[in-house]
């Protein structure tokens, strides 16, 4: 489960809407929502999202996207 809050949180700091990421990622805005909703994006998509929304710090991005049981 991602931490909907940091994450939203990330995406205003860098400006950005989750309808322009789902769109740079090429996916649809429901597949997104979906993605964040369930924590199912891909370790590829993680990283792409980490870079474009400068979360550098190892501990936040853990804070993001890793449930807190494998913290």
């Amino acid at each position: 489960m991602i931490n909907s809050n940091k994450f939203e949180g990330a995406i205003r700091s860098a400006g950005c809407t989750q309808h322009m990421l789902a769109k740079e990622m090429g996916i649809s805005d429901n597949t997104f929502s979906n993605k964040k909703k369930k924590g199912t994006f891909t370790i590829e998509q993680v990283l792409w999202l980490c870079t474009r929304l400068d979360i550098a710090g190892a501990e936040d991005r853990c804070d993001i996207f890793l449930p807190m049981k494998f913290q």
